[in-house]
């Protein structure tokens, strides 16, 4: 939103303001006796600057407010609703499908607006259903191609290979088994993931000063993966979207506790930079220890 334009010198003020930030004049103005200007529905004796994009009511400078996209509403309807409602939170009313669709997409290509103006608060078990969801739309297409391979690979290969398999159709069935399987498990995992690193964020957070509650952060982790909508490019979706989702996650930190750029990448990254960098010292330590043995 640009401001609206003050009446004496044309340059825009911030909804709520009584005064021009740029003139000094007041901008509680008094309509003219007999004019047909419309006036405020709160303070009858204040020429109204703008209709409430919501309800519809006239309101002066000092009952305007920013709604949580930019648009002008009254004092009362930000009061009742300050944050606007995530399709994810919708989904009795748009459908499952619709609902979840709609989040992944608004978080992967406006992620700061959308959790700007989103409400922090949120039950536990819609975040980690939609962590679920995430999980299955984000694996699914890879796995199912890795599998498809095998079922592919000439059951003559593995018998020259000294594979014992008593026949091709118990090694397909195997197969088949271990994909359903595997989609059972990798997705349970991930929610559980999903838990203990918010759960670490989490305490970063309030290690860095961020008034943040575990459901909060819970909600904007979860949220974060909705870049996950990526696994549907087989192969590369399935490695860029982790990378994704952490720099998502940096934004959802910063819009849903307005906290600082730093403290909020502090809180999302700092958990996952530590267990890289431990992972990789692990593997170079192994690797010199082997290395060095006789």
């Amino acid at each position: 939103m640009s401001g609206i334009p003050c009446p004496f010198c044309q340059a825009p003020f911030a909804p709520g303001a009584r005064r021009c930030a740029a003139c000094g004049a007041s901008l509680l103005v008094a309509p003219p006796s007999d004019s047909q200007v419309a006036v405020c529905a709160i303070h009858p004796e204040w020429m109204s600057f703008h209709a409430c994009t919501r309800c519809g009511a006239f309101a002066c400078s000092e009952c305007l407010r920013e709604g949580p996209r930019g648009e002008l509403v009254c004092a009362r309807c930000h009061e009742r609703s300050p944050y606007s409602p995530l399709a994810w939170d919708q989904r009795a009313e748009l459908g499952w499908a619709k609902a979840f669709w709609k989040t992944c997409v608004d978080v992967m290509l406006r992620p700061g607006a959308t959790f700007g103006r989103m409400s922090p608060e949120g039950s536990v078990g819609s975040s980690l259903l939609f962590a679920l969801l995430t999980a299955l739309v984000g694996y699914f297409v890879t796995t199912l191609f890795y599998f498809a391979v095998l079922l592919a690979v000439p059951y003559e290969n593995l018998a020259s290979r000294g594979v014992e398999v008593p026949g091709p159709s118990f090694f397909q069935g195997v197969v088949v088994f271990a994909f359903f399987v595997w989609m059972v498990v990798m997705p349970l995992f991930s929610v559980g993931l999903t838990v203990a690193a918010s759960a670490l964020d989490h305490v970063v957070l309030r290690m860095a000063g961020a008034p943040s509650t575990f459901s909060a952060t819970l909600r904007g982790h979860a949220l974060s993966q909705g870049v996950y909508l990526m696994g549907l490019v087989p192969f590369c979706g399935m490695y860029v979207m982790p990378f994704w989702s952490a720099g998502v996650r940096v934004a959802a930190y910063q819009k849903l506790f307005r906290v600082g750029w730093g403290q909020a990448a502090f809180g999302a990254l700092f958990v996952p930079v530590v267990t890289c960098c431990l992972g990789v010292g692990g593997y170079a330590a192994m690797m010199a220890s082997l290395v060095k043995s006789p």
